[in-house]
């Protein structure tokens, strides 16, 4: 059996708003996104790795950095200016099955019929928002009545530093919750 999973998963919850999209969009909206220039997106990049890097050495000053990081995410309020990040304005808190290419959520709604979906994602605690785009790889029952429908996508046209930011998190997030067992035992 071939292994699907090209990085690990892990249950977080992020605020959310996504719809779906056609071929046509979405190939029009992977042209755009690979021409887009966002210095900003860089800068929470390369912000990131090096508090990674001093969190490791002295992790008081690595938090304090951490945080006054998403202090100035809050204050950039960045979902305002872009204009990709104005989808359905029906941003909520999802839990969510998230790995560096792809990820699996429960929703309401029936995607089924539909190929490819545009998502806007803010990370929590960092506030690191991401615009990406995905293909549906499957919908099933998840048993919910208040969201019946399981989606697992797979993210395309994923930029290097869209990667390296949600692997980034997805370890922050790993450590957090290894300190919380460690603190609970």
């Amino acid at each position: 059996m071939e292994e699907r999973r090209r990085f690990f998963r892990l249950d977080d919850e992020v605020v959310m708003d996504f719809q779906a999209i056609t071929q046509d969009e979405f190939s029009h909206w992977k042209e755009n996104h690979s021409q887009q220039k966002s210095e900003l997106k860089q800068l929470e990049q390369d912000i990131g790795n090096l508090i990674h890097q001093v969190r490791s050495v002295h992790p008081a000053i690595g938090q304090a950095l951490e945080l006054l990081n998403r202090k100035m995410n809050l204050l950039n309020g960045s979902n305002a200016n872009h204009p990709e990040l104005n989808l359905s304005m029906t941003e909520a808190r999802v839990r969510v099955n998230l790995s560096a290419c792809g990820m699996a959520f429960n929703t309401d709604a029936d995607l089924r019929g539909s190929s490819h979906l545009l998502f806007n994602l803010q990370l929590k605690p960092s506030n690191a928002i991401l615009s990406l785009a995905g293909n549906i790889v499957s919908i099933d029952n998840s048993g919910e009545s208040d969201a019946p429908y399981m989606v697992r996508v797979n993210f395309e046209g994923l930029k290097e530093t869209e990667q390296e930011l949600l692997i980034q998190h997805l370890f922050q997030l790993q450590s957090r919750t290894l300190r919380q067992q460690r603190d609970h035992e």
